[in-house]
């Protein structure tokens, strides 16, 4: 994962004595904007893939909170499944009533992975999409000290995200307009950054 270097807690306490807004916010509120940002991006821009390899493995439910990740990384879920293999078969996406009909397939059922394999696998290698740790909030408002996981060089793209969210709160509609048009516009060039960067072969 990206690694800014910056601290979520120093990061929205810049924020905070930059933002000029009437009403408080709480570092609960920065916290909030700034996870579901990087959720977003890693989800639908990013897309690291990371692997789960799990032993001998036959038909049923893998349980899906039973896949072991990094510390610095968020559970999976099913929708961060990107592929799945059994030995060197690929698996087919399916749903749960075609899955238990057809052999190498694999589908949700109550957010764990249902298999249907036609032999028992020796390895089960699941490929997914890596998304950061969420950074949390005490109850006395004190900030987790994980950082910021976006590139250093777009770390203004987290700056101006949230400074739109904030101003939006405090009903300051033109200059939020303005701190989200700028992500926007940040967006679209890390968007563009990060198609330069990605491999151009394999799936």
């Amino acid at each position: 994962m990206f690694n800014s270097g910056i601290s979520a807690k120093d990061l929205v306490a810049q924020l905070k004595n930059e933002v000029d807004v009437a009403i408080p916010i709480s570092n609960a509120s920065y916290v909030s904007w700034l996870n579901s940002l990087e959720q977003l991006l890693y989800t639908e821009l990013i897309q690291e893939q990371g692997k789960i390899e799990l032993d001998s493995v036959s038909s049923g439910v893998i349980g899906i909170d039973t896949l072991n990740v990094s510390n610095d990384e968020n559970a999976v879920r099913f929708e961060d499944i990107h592929a799945v293999y059994a030995d060197q078969t690929q698996l087919i996406e399916s749903t749960v009533a075609s899955g238990v009909i057809f052999p190498d397939t694999y589908y949700k059922i109550q957010n764990n992975i249902g298999l249907n394999l036609k032999n028992q696998a020796e390895k089960l290698k699941i490929i997914y999409f890596v998304r950061p740790a969420l950074k949390t909030v005490d109850t006395n408002d004190n900030i987790s000290s994980e950082n910021v996981m976006l590139p250093v060089e777009f770390i203004d793209l987290a700056k101006a995200k949230l400074r739109g969210e904030a101003y939006k709160v405090a009903n300051e509609d033109s200059i939020a307009a303005k701190w989200l048009n700028d992500y926007n516009v940040l967006l679209e060039t890390f968007k563009a950054w990060i198609s330069g960067k990605q491999s151009e072969f394999g799936m």
